[in-house]
């Protein structure tokens, strides 16, 4: 159930996770068969060998603590297995897909881009941009809050970043909806030729941009990668293209997914806003508990390379285990009421950046756009409804929606 996408299409299966959480904090599960489709091999069904589902927080924290053991290379940090060497050895080039040293030294070339100063930086043009498009929104009434606010707000500050023409971010939208929405019939469906068709666009546009960026060069993030040297060495062309494809992904999913999830809790639970509204000062820890209440990305893969016990089962050099950090979210011995949101709750160690040396790289700007948009909102929040039914996306990878309908009731 938990490795099937059409589950999460009805919503995040929140008595499956707190189910295994009573069994045990490590639970195995057979991997149901996925149907995949090409031009080159027709339509075939394939089936993964089954995992080890972490699902509470502290055995989560120590396997995430532990990258020798448990690794983010070996076969990847995806559910899916790469099928060939090559795809392996491809996968290996993302930042997410690394263990130490070379994680380390790909991670220091973008790491000051994503200081808090650096983002503090942003502040500015993050304002406008939110100010803008909650003015558009709440003006017109009736709109979707995925295509018009969560959407757009990370991907023109995304724009500003990479230093490129805020009018293709709809080519960003569109890749990362193929990429992340594999398995969602209205995106990828399954089809790896558009997969392998999206990488191919993608890395052409990341590899202009860089010519571009090499011939002249600006203050943009892509003009400091390509002059990069890390530890002695530049980064390739394979590397440099799966960095931009990281930045392109992770820079407006996460935060498009907080967003949209963020004003869907706050609408089906308007004693929240109230308490949001009448102290502003709450925002930044509404924020945190808003991560933990909506998870964007609720699981990450690792491979164990040796014989070892996690949470009091035993582990197999060569299984597959995936970190649920949806479910220790809600993990009843480390959050009182977990099933409550409650915007002002402290402490609240959430998982939804993770833990460990890959804790994302983009927190603090994910944080500082989420707070920045309810900030632009804060005058209608509690007027906002529902106008309709949420579709959400096929993913057992990403806690997102596709549509939002809200209208602004007038009082």
């Amino acid at each position: 159930m938990l490795a099937d996408p059409a589950v999460y299409g009805a919503g995040v299966p929140w008595q499956e996770f707190a189910r295994r959480r009573r069994a045990a904090a490590v639970t195995w599960v057979d991997e149901p068969a996925l149907r995949r489709h090409s031009t080159a091999g027709g339509v075939r069904s394939h089936r993964g060998s089954g995992f080890w589902a972490v699902t509470q927080h502290a055995a989560i924290v120590s396997a995430s603590r532990s990258p020798t053991v448990f690794s983010s290379a070996a076969r990847g940090a995806f559910l899916a297995d790469p099928e060939t060497a090559e795809d392996l050895e491809r996968a290996r080039q993302l930042l997410v897909n690394m263990d130490a040293p070379e994680h380390g030294r790909i991670r220091h070339l973008v790491t000051a881009a994503f200081t808090p100063r650096a983002v503090h930086a942003l502040s500015a043009s993050i304002h406008d941009h939110a100010a803008r498009l909650a003015g558009r929104a709440l003006a017109a009434g009736g709109f979707d809050a995925v295509a018009d606010i969560a959407a757009e707000l990370p991907l023109l500050v995304l724009a500003d970043l990479l230093g490129i023409p805020r009018s293709d971010r709809g080519l960003l939208l569109r890749w990362s909806n193929n990429l992340v929405g594999f398995d969602d019939p209205e995106y990828g469906a399954g089809s790896v030729d558009s997969y392998r068709e999206t990488f191919g666009e993608a890395f052409r546009y990341a590899r202009d941009l860089a010519a571009r960026r090499r011939r002249s060069p600006g203050d943009d993030l892509i003009s400091g990668l390509v002059a990069a040297n890390g530890t002695g060495r530049r980064l390739t062309d394979q590397e440099f293209c799966q960095l931009w494809l990281l930045l392109v992904i992770a820079g407006n999913e996460t935060t498009r997914h907080l967003l949209s999830g963020a004003l869907l809790a706050l609408a089906e639970q308007p004693d929240q806003v109230s308490m949001l509204v009448a102290d502003p000062g709450r925002t930044p820890r509404a924020v945190d508990e808003l991560l933990r209440w909506v998870t964007p990305i609720m699981q990450f893969r690792r491979t164990a390379l040796a014989d070892t016990e996690l949470g009091g089962q035993r582990i197999r050099a060569g299984e597959k285990v995936v970190l649920y950090y949806i479910s220790a979210n809600r993990d009843e011995t480390v959050f009182r009421a977990p099933d409550r949101l409650d915007l002002g709750r402290q402490p609240n160690p959430h998982l939804a950046f993770g833990v460990g040396p890959h804790y994302c790289l983009g927190s603090h700007l994910a944080h500082l756009e989420t707070r920045i948009m309810l900030d632009a909102m804060r005058p209608y929040l509690a007027d906002l409804r529902l106008a309709g039914p949420v579709t959400r996306l096929q993913s057992s990878f990403m806690n997102g929606i596709k549509s939002l309908p809200m209208t602004v009731v007038s009082r």
